[in-house]
């Protein structure tokens, strides 16, 4: 009798190690959005979302943990998607908060299906947007870190950009160039005067850098620095920028750029296409015109852009000029 009571308790105890921790449980997709839109889970998330901006980390686990599945997941699903789609800045304790949603195991799921696939998904995928909401937290911590720094005067420009990994530097690069024009005046000098009170140009920074620094303070010494270096994209982009704003200070550095041998010929057509010519302008490709090397080049941009005739005009007019070289350049 005892023998065939443990038998029986042996075979129950087995069975019930043989299940997994939790068995997934599938909903369609009619289902899930009832749930996310139930008068119920919707007031709950009301009343969490005023526990999060008290910063109310404990009462917020405790009223969670309290409800029964399925509310429990849907709630924390529509909690989530309520801090994200308000983007609400999160608190250090909130942060770890969040975090920890992500290694949540969920319960139920739904069919995704398409052209000759079909597969499993979270009906209430609150670990995906907690991974989200986590990324841009330390993306927003980075950036607090970085302003912080500039403003205290404690950051070295060369060292920032140059620490670490390809991945590091190209995070603080594009940091720096969207956050320059938010820094205070005395912050956005700091940095501007390490790149040009330099006593040696040892290093500078990429292009890229130089450029978004150059075009927020208008800066001759940056823009001096940006035409001597090596022509990319970057500086190419901002001669097209530059032309078309058109400001007496924009036309001088297409001038000046067009010492860069790389980018000569770009800020030659640039100027060019300007219509009409300004005086400082039309005096300066005159000189090019005096030029073996541009006299042809500058005649026929000139030329393409409607100027024709008053290049004709220099050539007959003005003696220092290449006048054969620019009729012939006008005759093709």
């Amino acid at each position: 009798m005892l023998q065939g009571w443990l038998a029986s308790l042996l075979l129950v105890f087995a069975a019930l190690l043989s299940q997994p921790a939790f068995a997934s449980k599938e909903m369609t997709q009619q289902e899930v959005n009832q749930w996310i839109s139930n008068p119920i889970v919707q007031q709950k998330v009301t009343e969490y979302m005023d526990l999060v901006m008290k910063d109310d980390i404990d009462g917020l686990k405790f009223a969670l943990n309290r409800l029964a599945l399925p509310q429990q997941e849907v709630a924390r699903y529509v909690l989530l998607q309520e801090i994200e789609q308000r983007s609400i800045i999160l608190t250090p304790k909130m942060a770890i908060f969040v975090k920890s949603q992500k290694s949540l195991p969920t319960t139920y799921t739904m069919l995704e299906r398409g052209d000759s696939y079909e597969f499993s998904i979270p009906a209430f995928n609150y670990p995906a947007i907690s991974a989200r909401l986590i990324k841009s937290w330390n993306s927003d911590q980075k950036t607090l870190e970085f302003i912080l720094q500039v403003e205290r005067e404690e950051l070295v420009l060369r060292d920032w950009l140059s620490e670490g990994t390809d991945y590091d530097r190209q995070i603080r690069e594009d940091l720096l160039v969207r956050e320059f024009d938010s820094l205070s005046p005395e912050a956005n000098a700091y940095l501007t005067k390490q790149l040009t009170e330099a006593t040696i140009t040892e290093w500078l920074p990429s292009t890229r850098v130089l450029v978004r620094m150059a075009q927020v303070n208008q800066d001759e010494k940056l823009y001096e620095l940006l035409w001597k270096m090596r022509a990319d994209y970057h500086s190419q982009a901002e001669l097209e920028r530059l032309a078309q704003v058109k400001s007496p200070f924009a036309m001088h550095q297409i001038m000046l750029a067009s010492r860069n041998p790389s980018l000569k010929q770009q800020a030659i057509t640039e100027l060019a296409s300007i219509n009409p010519l300004p005086e400082n302008v039309k005096n300066f490709l005159v000189a090019r015109m005096t030029s073996v090397d541009d006299a042809s080049f500058v005649a026929t941009q000139l030329a393409q852009n409607g100027h024709s005739g008053w290049v004709r005009d220099v050539a007959s007019s003005n003696s220092q000029v290449k006048a054969s070289l620019i009729l012939q350049a006008l005759s093709n």
